[in-house]
Order: C-alpha cells, then sequence, then structure tokens
C-alpha cells in the first residue's frame, strides 16, 4: 500500500519567450521527486508565486489549483500526485510577464516634470524645480536603461522590475514636491515685468537729463567774460588790501 506523505518540492524558474515579444511570458518550473527507491508516494505539490502575480495573470496553471496565502500576502499553486519509486514529476506554470513598468507611464511622467519646471522657471523656487527635474530624469532614466537589457535570468527581471518600482515611487515622491511647490509659488505677471523694466528706464533717463542739465549750466559759467576777470582781480585787490592795512599800522 503506498504511503501519503508530504516531500521536499525542487522549485526554478526558467525562460519561456522573453522581453522582445508583446506577449512575452515567464515560467515557473516545479519539480516534485519520489525519494523511495522501492514504493509508490502521493506528493504534495505547493509552490509559491511572485507576490506581483494575480490569477488573471496565469496563462496556463499546468494543471495545478491556485489559491491565495493571507499570512504570505501571494498567490501559491498546489497539487498532489502519485509517483513510482524514484519517480519525477515536472510542471510547468506559465505566466504574464507583468514585470515591465508601461513606456506610458514613464513617457507621462516625465512630460509632467517638463510641464511643471516650466510653470515654475520665472518664480523663487526655480533653482529647486531644477534639482528634482534632475533627480527625476535620472531615475526614469536608469529604469528605462534596466529594461531596454533583455535579462536572461528571470529571477533578475523581477528583481530589477522591484528596483524600478522602488525608483518610480521615488519619482511620484518628487512630483508631490514640484506640484507643491507650484502651490506656493507665486509668479511675476509679465505685465509687472515690462511695468519693472519701463521704471527704470525712466529713472536712469531722469539721471541722464539731470547731468546734462548740470553740465550745460557749468560750461556756460565757464564760458562766461566775467568768469575769467574776477578770477584774475581778485589776487591783485587782496594785495592792495594789505598795503593799505599796512599804511594804516603806521
Amino acid at each position: 500500500m503506498c504511503k501519503r506523505k508530504c516531500l521536499s518540492i525542487i522549485l526554478f524558474i526558467i525562460l519561456a519567450s522573453f522581453a522582445i515579444s508583446a506577449e512575452a511570458s515567464i515560467v515557473l518550473k516545479v519539480i516534485a521527486v519520489n525519494p523511495s527507491k522501492t514504493e509508490k508516494q502521493n506528493v504534495a505539490v505547493k509552490a509559491y508565486l511572485p507576490k506581483e502575480l494575480k490569477p488573471e495573470n496565469i496563462i496556463d496553471s499546468g494543471g495545478l489549483e491556485v489559491a491565495y496565502d493571507n499570512q504570505q500576502g501571494s498567490y501559491f499553486a498546489y497539487g498532489e500526485y502519485e509517483l513510482r519509486p524514484g519517480g519525477v514529476k515536472e510542471l510547468e506554470i506559465e505566466m504574464s510577464d507583468i514585470w515591465v513598468i508601461p513606456a506610458g507611464e514613464i513617457e507621462s511622467l516625465r512630460l509632467e516634470a517638463d510641464k511643471t519646471t516650466k510653470l515654475l522657471e520665472n518664480t523663487d523656487f526655480r533653482e529647486r524645480i531644477n534639482f528634482l527635474k534632475q533627480s527625476i530624469d535620472s531615475k526614469l532614466n536608469e529604469i528605462e536603461q534596466r529594461q531596454s537589457v533583455s535579462s536572461v535570468n528571470p529571477e533578475k527581471h523581477i528583481s530589477d522590475y522591484r528596483d524600478n518600482v522602488r525608483l518610480l515611487e521615488s519619482v511620484k515622491a518628487d512630483l508631490v514636491v514640484a506640484r507643491s511647490l507650484l502651490a506656493q509659488a507665486k509668479p511675476i505677471p509679465p505685465m509687472s515685468v515690462w511695468k519693472l523694466i519701463i521704471i527704470i528706464v525712466i529713472f536712469l533717463g531722469v539721471i541722464g537729463a539731470s547731468s546734462y542739465f548740470i553740465w550745460q549750466a557749468q560750461t556756460k559759467i565757464m564760458a562766461s567774460p566775467t568768469f575769467g576777470r574776477e578770477a584774475k582781480e581778485e589776487p591783485f585787490s587782496s594785495g592792495e588790501g594789505k598795503r593799505e592795512t599796512k599804511e594804516e599800522e603806521k
């Protein structure tokens, strides 16, 4: 009589059709082994699926049932098979490749960053928004660069996706800060800028005109016929006064 036992299962992920096709998929291979060399055994299979996966993303469950584990927070595939002595059962679970951030979402975030930067370029927050814009562009470029490289290792592909999600959340946090700056900003109206320019031009014109009239007045005084005489007679009259004073003293 065959014994009913739960045996350890060997799990690993292999690549099926990946990255290039819009219908790219990843295959989870589950291998169950009966370690007994003399008798049949029932082998219970339980394979946890990546946390991002939902039942609708499963293309082919390979005959396994799918259920949700509340404690683990993820779905798992399970089943039970009778295996002959030393027997091996190989199962495949084909899943849609959902571990890619859509290019449209990346572009949408980049466009929002561009638009916000333009709206803040004439405000006191110009330097800060430029810093945020550089940070956002750097993170989005890193995501695109990772996704442009087709990894032959699906585990790395899923790991890169999770890193990209963290970067994407950071980008969204930067955009929240940018929106708050936009709400606080008080841009200078174009009319006010022109008024300020006109006032400065008028002020400079008044200073220039005043300088011109002062210069003209000084020129007329220096050109007057009496200006030279007064300058020459002053030392003479000054000497006469000294002589008269000396005579009076005598």
